[in-house]
């Protein structure tokens, strides 16, 4: 069978993409575009595949691509390269609003192509085998999870990540958006959110650079995430813990190993074995992607999959809108002090 013809639209995530894409042996890659045309170059000649600055040019000579370009690019280019027939395997988010959302969507059903959003976390080993332990009710029911991102990205103020407009709204949206849908995934869909989010400590943002947010799930679970971009020192020794009736299973902060602890002490339940990459890889993904294409299924992270995660957040949006503006405990005077 003729092998799958590729391209890589952006390499910065998107380097990622070409390197696995390099690796898949369904996979042809063709093409790797960034505006840098040096870093291109270099990518293609480690890679031994073309390059070019535009995309456009080269789109008539593959199968299908990965879109990693600024979020407001999403939905111009993904509708660009699904018009022209091509399977689209797109960076989170699907675009920056739901009206876009919806127009991606629909246009890869009305021309029969596979569109998929490259939610990585998904698809990594470690995190397929807590899914395996909660779906299985192997320790019990699950009732809580605790999510932690503290990271710092380095001040870039009138970068398109400083801007509302063209990020989607603040660090909830661009990267939260990746545990909202794994926690969606693993504990069911959300029936009530909120959300509070601060600039402070990142005020080169427009929107939030921390934000805490909870969710209330169909099962009854609770869930809790902490988003940031402006924890210059942080200490985060797991990502995500889950608490079932029986045990506790707590995944690393490299989303590589998961524990479980219960009446029987600590053990592991998976790790990278010896010479494995650990981390974020995006072999597993890609791989799905590829297999969607060759054989017509649907991808785990669709498009009607993906928009589970962004409506939560934009109901957050909207609470911490409405909420914005209360007047706090100073202005109960007596009722509050107790008086």
């Amino acid at each position: 069978m003729r092998k799958i013809r590729t391209a890589v639209v952006g390499l910065n995530m998107g380097l990622q993409h070409a390197y696995a894409y390099d690796k898949a042996e369904r996979a042809d890659l063709r093409w790797v575009v960034d505006l840098d045309e040096n870093r291109a170059a270099q990518v293609a000649e480690e890679l031994g595949c073309g390059y070019a600055t535009d995309w456009t040019k080269i789109v008539d000579d593959v199968d299908a691509v990965s879109i990693c370009t600024p979020h407001h690019l999403h939905a111009p280019q993904s509708l660009q390269a699904i018009a022209a027939g091509k399977h689209v395997l797109l960076e989170k988010p699907i675009a920056n609003t739901l009206e876009d959302c919806w127009k991606i969507i629909h246009a890869a059903e009305d021309k029969g192509v596979t569109f998929m959003m490259a939610y990585i976390v998904r698809f990594l080993p470690a995190v397929q085998r807590l899914k395996e332990a909660i779906d299985r009710e192997e320790f019990g029911r699950a009732f809580n999870a605790n999510c932690w991102i503290e990271g710092y990205m380095p001040p870039a103020p009138g970068s398109w990540f400083s801007r509302k407009e063209q990020l989607g709204g603040g660090v909830l949206f661009s990267h939260g958006c990746h545990y909202i849908d794994l926690l969606i995934w693993l504990l069911g869909n959300t029936v009530n959110v909120a959300s509070l989010g601060t600039q402070l400590g990142t005020e080169w943002m427009e929107g939030e650079g921390t934000a805490h947010s909870v969710m209330k799930f169909e099962s009854g679970a609770l869930g809790y995430l902490e988003t940031s971009w402006g924890m210059k020192y942080a200490y985060r020794p797991d990502l995500l813990h889950v608490h079932t009736k029986d045990a506790l299973l707590m995944l690393d902060a490299s989303v590589s190993k998961l524990d479980v602890m219960d009446a029987s002490g600590r053990r592991t339940l998976i790790a990278p074995v010896e010479g494995e990459t650990a981390g974020f890889n995006t072999q597993g993904e890609i791989e799905h992607f590829l297999d969607c294409i060759e054989t017509g299924r649907t991808p785990d992270t669709d498009g009607y999959a993906a928009m589970k995660s962004h409506q939560a957040i934009w109901a957050m949006y909207e609470e911490q809108n409405r909420v914005q503006n209360y007047p706090g405990n100073s202005s109960l005077g007596s009722e509050v002090s107790g008086g």
